[in-house]
């Protein structure tokens, strides 16, 4: 158990601002349940369960003989299921979610979804008009949150999201203008870590994310915002941190994790602290904890930080860089000349600046552009493809050389403002491909018609191992809606090597589900 010792220093405003100016990492913002209630009054998490439970809260406590929230959370969602499954049939919330129903949390889950985006259509009340601003325009590097909600999304519209562990497994990070949503998301209902079974499972997954995590802590400024600091998550997270320095190391821990702690009392006065948190076994991690009854302070004391290039456009730098660092072709070529030796060099694959990106770009490099890349680009949004460049040069290239091949084309049609046959018959862009339907991306004629009325959950559960590729093959013939999209993507980056760039002869049933894929995604009827 954690223990907090208050030290003898305090720190003023503009001590704690020069600490920030002097970090070498723009900070992170690891959001809690308490800043979501602090600007839409959303219940806490016990609110939450009471919110939705079928009985009194305590009884649940009294039966289970604990307050651990997962526990309670687990016999509230068998409650919710029973009750859901005696509806009766024509029931419009049974009929609308029963397919989604796959274990005994789904309905519950679905309830707390809704609910929370019911509240996402909500207005921030006017009085922190000021104060959200003023935090949408700080300098950070991103967001890590336990929250459900989509709040971090709306103040931060411009930063990419990452649902849960599986995303981080298989998309690219850059740690710039990144949201970490490690226990779900309201978008895909199912994702939410909510009871036992679900934290269980989420701790013995999380290496990779705790060592993401620690890589984090270590390299920015961490502010806590709406957390305790005797909160569960964050006392593993601090264990796992402390647990890769050697104690004479940690005080150098002190500037880089700041809990903001807000103050009930109207009349509180902003204070700044150095303390120390008792870990196990007598260790003390030391840390600087803000007392406060408004937040705008902090977010003041944040927008110090500056940075020359805004975070999002920075983030797209690095990646075109990265991208250009990993690649195995030896093509791929990095050259660093000044201005008047650029023009004229056939060596130059990608000219790298700052606003002169369109007076160097050509359209040399996308016909190039293998299927690969389209179909890792659609999947995880690996490479920053101009969309007029890749429907004009790289698929007509690609269709010339494999007329039959399948590629996906409608991210690209989106992205230029094509999203019906009308708009497509109208283009201006003088492209023709071959549009294609729903039975085209049928591969495999042998399936049975109940197994064409299964749910994408139990396709992916049913098949497994050496079967995979009948999932691969099947998903197409079902019945596949929007809520099923972020659940069908994780699926195909978790086989996508394994049948595209480890070629077999079952690897035209995956070029088929992607591109099925992209029609359900950005495509049309």
């Amino acid at each position: 158990m954690l223990t907090l010792q208050l030290k003898s220093k305090s720190m003023t405003k503009e001590e704690f601002i020069e600490t920030l100016k002097k970090s070498h990492s723009a900070p992170f913002l690891f959001i809690g349940s308490g800043f979501t209630r602090h600007y839409l009054g959303t219940p806490d998490w016990k609110g939450m369960l009471s919110k939705f439970a079928p009985k009194h809260i305590n009884q649940y406590y009294s039966t289970a003989g604990t307050d651990y929230l997962p526990t309670i959370a687990t016999s509230i969602a068998e409650d919710v299921n029973s009750d859901f499954w005696n509806l009766p049939d024509d029931d419009t919330f049974k009929i609308a979610n029963q397919e989604n129903a796959i274990n005994k949390s789904s309905i519950l889950k679905i309830k707390i979804a809704q609910y929370l985006k019911s509240l996402s259509l909500e207005e921030f009340p006017d009085e922190y008009k000021d104060e959200l601003e003023l935090l949408a325009n700080i300098n950070i590097d991103g967001i890590i949150t336990t929250n459900w909600d989509d709040i971090a999304e709306r103040i931060f519209p411009k930063f990419t999201r990452y649902i849960g562990q599986q995303e981080l497994f298989f998309a690219p990070t850059y740690g710039m203008s990144e949201i970490y949503k490690i226990h779900g998301c309201i978008s895909s209902p199912e994702s939410l870590v909510l009871t036992e079974e679900d934290y269980n499972d989420f701790n013995n997954r999380n290496t990779y994310l705790a060592a993401k995590l620690i890589t984090i802590f270590i390299e920015h400024p961490i502010v806590f915002l709406g957390y305790s600091i005797t909160d569960n998550n964050i006392q593993s997270i601090l264990k796992s941190v402390v647990s890769c320095f050697q104690k004479d190391n940690l005080q150098r821990l002190q500037h880089n994790l700041i809990f903001v702690e807000w103050n009930p009392n109207n009349n509180a006065k902003f204070t700044i602290d150095s303390y120390g948190i008792t870990l196990e076994h007598g260790t003390i991690l030391p840390v600087t904890r803000i007392n406060t009854h408004n937040f705008k302070p902090v977010y003041e004391c944040l927008s110090y930080f500056e940075r020359s290039i805004p975070t999002d456009l920075l983030r797209e730098y690095k990646k075109q860089f990265y991208n250009i660092v990993v690649s195995q072709k030896p093509e791929k070529t990095l050259y660093v000349l000044p201005e008047t030796k650029i023009d004229g060099n056939p060596n130059i694959q990608v000219v790298y600046g700052f606003g002169v990106i369109s007076k160097y770009q050509s359209a040399v490099g996308y016909t190039g552009i293998k299927a690969i890349n389209l179909f890792k680009d659609v999947i995880a949004d690996t490479y920053n493809y101009d969309a007029l460049q890749i429907v004009t040069q790289t698929i007509p290239e690609l269709s010339r050389t494999s007329p039959k091949a399948f590629i996906p084309i409608y991210k690209y049609l989106s992205a230029l403002g094509i999203h019906s046959n009308e708009d497509y018959s109208k283009n201006q862009l003088g492209i023709s491909f071959s549009l294609k339907q729903l039975r085209d991306f049928q591969a495999y004629k042998f399936f049975s018609d109940t197994d064409k009325q299964k749910s994408l959950q139990d396709v992916i559960d049913e098949f497994t191992g050496n079967e995979v590729w009948k999932a691969i093959a099947l998903i197409p013939y079902l019945a596949i809606d929007e809520t099923d999209l972020d659940l069908l993507r994780s699926f195909i980056n978790t086989h996508l090597n394994d049948f595209l760039i480890k070629f077999n002869s079952r690897s035209t049933f995956m070029r088929k589900l992607i591109c099925f894929y992209d029609w359900k995604k950005y495509g049309w009827e």
